[in-house]
């Protein structure tokens, strides 16, 4: 399932909040700290159908902010199996969510090699829903959302993706995410950074964050490095998920005039790989942003800010229209 935001809303969609008492309903009781299993429930069935739902019968949404699967990094629905059974046991008037037996589906959204959900796959799916999306955005209205792997490939299909609905990428932000102690990754050389990328159909990007030189694109990543160093210093596993979101912004941005989405997918992805493998990969870039790091300090000139700023752009800075 790919979790989202705002789509209910954009759908006039209204869940009655449970505990609220009413005029004349008797003595007043303290409103329960938890939400019942009801009440989520019925927030799942109605986010659920507005997802589904035609893009033309919920437009001009102002924004859209979700979280997809990464790839195959967690199976979410089988953790969630263990719980799920004994949620059932506790719903009373049961909504549309509690009806199967487990919460595998058809419609999962992952990396699955026992369930012979590959690359190609969740690539699809996601094409699929990104394009839902933005057909239903405002014009140069974001969509946002966070993600993080610790393969190259995984970022394909981001890209295509975004590639597929329309959109360029106009920002990619580094964003502490995860707690290291986590059961999934301690011990490991995960990552606890995601990137958050933020796409739109049209806009402005500085020109200084828009490179395909490996060198350039090593000083973008410095400056996401520098940025977290004040609360978090950065892992080699953080570096990589950095770079590689970089990578995935800048494959949209030199891809997206000559974009065919009637490519078959095997095509399309291979497209993406082709682009960065192109500019010398990950690699390329992770040399030039050793030699930086392990030369402090270091002469960069002007930093590659590639944060989003909420003022107006510094005078003079030069920008690029999509």
């Amino acid at each position: 399932m790919l979790k989202t935001w705002l789509t209910a809303k954009s759908k006039g969609a209204t869940v009655k909040s449970p505990n609220k008492p009413t005029e004349g309903s008797g003595p007043r009781v303290r409103p329960s700290p938890f939400l019942s299993v009801e009440y989520v429930g019925s927030c799942v069935d109605q986010l659920d159908k507005a997802t589904l739902a035609d893009p033309k019968s919920c437009p001009n949404i102002g924004d859209h902010l979700t979280d997809p699967p990464y790839f195959g990094n967690v199976q979410y629905a089988e953790l969630m199996d263990f719980c799920y059974v004994w949620l059932r046991k506790l719903v009373r008037n049961a909504p549309a969510s509690f009806d199967h037996f487990s919460t595998r589906n058809a419609g999962e959204l992952t990396g699955n090699a026992t369930m012979g959900r590959n690359m190609g796959h969740f690539t699809e799916g996601l094409s699929a829903v990104f394009f839902r999306m933005a057909d239903a955005l405002k014009p140069g209205a974001p969509l946002a959302f966070t993600y993080h792997h610790d393969q190259i490939e995984a970022y394909f299909a981001i890209s295509m993706a975004i590639l597929d609905a329309g959109l360029t990428c106009s920002a990619s932000l580094p964003c502490p995410a995860e707690m290291g102690a986590s059961i999934h990754i301690s011990g490991t050389t995960s990552s606890i950074v995601d990137t958050v990328l933020v796409c739109r159909s049209t806009g402005a990007v500085a020109r200084r964050w828009i490179s395909d030189r490996p060198e350039d694109i090593a000083r973008m990543a410095k400056q996401d490095i520098d940025s977290l160093a004040p609360v978090y210093n950065a892992t080699q596993g953080d570096i990589r998920c950095i770079l590689f979101g970089h990578l995935a912004r800048l494959a949209v941005w030199y891809l997206r005039t000559s974009w065919d989405r009637a490519r078959p997918t095997g095509a399309r992805l291979a497209a993406v790989a082709k682009w960065i493998e192109g500019i010398g990969g990950a690699e390329a870039v992770q040399h030039q942003l050793d030699r930086m790091l392990s030369k402090q300090p270091v002469s960069l000139g002007p930093l590659f800010a590639v944060h989003e700023k909420s003022a107006p752009y510094d005078e003079g800075e030069a920008l690029v229209s999509f």
